[in-house]
């Protein structure tokens, strides 16, 4: 059968990802109709656009080593020095060109596995294999993306350790520096494989302790080294309950709301529905793509985060992840 696929040189998708369009190129090439030749040809001229980002990414000048202008020189320690001036509000404007060039890249990879996933449900309203692939490849965009923001968090954080902010750009420059290969579950398997835990499976409000949330989430493939570092004897408060809000998917304030609710009812455990409380990742709970309402999920618990920071307000000032990159890369500076 002819190639009906053609990826340029420089693409981003790796063998695995070509692999997977084009099984859907060949399902969409199999219909002889007009309708699903016209979907193919998206799907082509999508690929070749990501393609272009891809090419435009590899212009510019690497993220590693020393880069000099007059007297000025760039490396890691000058961006480590421009990350601490930055804040949710500005860090773009202190990100290399690459960095900002290659998240474009990440969010046009995301949106052709979306198109990917759109495409197969017209071809097949009922799951068909594929699906699976194309959702494991669209989650690891997402995974990616989050994996940045985790560690751009820990970079810009003024109160943290030199050493582990330098720890944190160091990441960072890797993905920058070669993202068209490396992603998060290549750099860290830990986080990717406890997002995917996290979105199997669904919580109930409950006594609140999260019990049957910790067995469900290392059942369904969530690194034992998440939870081991929650289950410390001495945790301290902030990150009891960034993993209290991990697991339950509501903010600490709902949680202390539903506590007092319990307390007044003399209850010792409530449904989601008795509690007022919707699963954020159930569909259910929105009309966005799953993966939309995953990517939302940890930014509304960073955003709620850096408020409490801001205005130093009681609660946890970091996200469970945050805490968990933290320590990862504490052992990794100290190793």
């Amino acid at each position: 059968m002819t190639q009906l696929l053609n990826f340029h040189p420089g693409t981003s998708f790796d063998s695995e990802e070509q692999e997977s369009l084009c099984e859907l190129a060949t399902l969409l090439g199999e219909r002889s109709n007009s309708e699903s030749q016209a979907l193919l040809e998206s799907l082509r001229e999508n690929i070749e656009r990501v393609s272009g980002l891809a090419i435009a990414l590899a212009a510019f000048p690497p993220i590693f080593g020393e880069q000099e202008l007059g007297a000025r020189s760039r490396g890691r320690d000058s961006l480590v020095d421009l990350l601490t001036r930055a804040d949710d509000t500005s860090v773009e404007l202190y990100l290399p060109t690459r960095a900002i060039v290659g998240r474009s890249l990440v969010m046009a990879e995301l949106n052709t596995w979306r198109l990917a996933s759109y495409l197969l449900l017209e071809l097949f309203p009922e799951k068909h294999p594929l699906s699976e692939k194309i959702e494991y490849w669209m989650y690891s965009c997402i995974y990616t993306r989050l994996a940045e923001d985790v560690l751009q968090s820990i970079a810009m954080d003024t109160d943290m350790e030199r050493r582990i902010r330098v720890a944190a750009v160091d990441y960072l420059s890797k993905f920058w520096e070669s993202r068209h290969l490396y992603g998060a579950r290549h750099f860290f398997p830990l986080l990717a494989a406890t997002w995917g835990a996290r979105r199997r499976i669904r919580v109930s409000v409950g006594t609140l302790l999260g019990v049957s949330e910790i067995m469900r989430l290392l059942q369904s493939g969530c690194d034992p080294e998440f939870v081991d570092y929650f289950s410390r004897p001495h945790l301290d408060d902030d990150e009891h309950e960034a993993f209290q809000e991990f697991l339950i998917g509501v903010s600490t304030e709902q949680i202390q709301s539903i506590a007092q609710l319990m307390e007044d009812t003399d209850s010792s455990s409530l449904s989601s529905e008795e509690a007022g409380v919707t699963d954020q990742l159930g569909a259910e709970s929105s009309q966005a793509h799953e993966c939309v309402r995953f990517y939302q999920f940890f930014r509304s618990r960073y955003l709620q985060a850096a408020a409490r920071k801001l205005k130093n307000l009681p609660g946890p000032k970091k996200t469970a992840e945050e805490y968990v990159m933290t320590y990862f890369l504490d052992r990794k500076a100290t190793a």
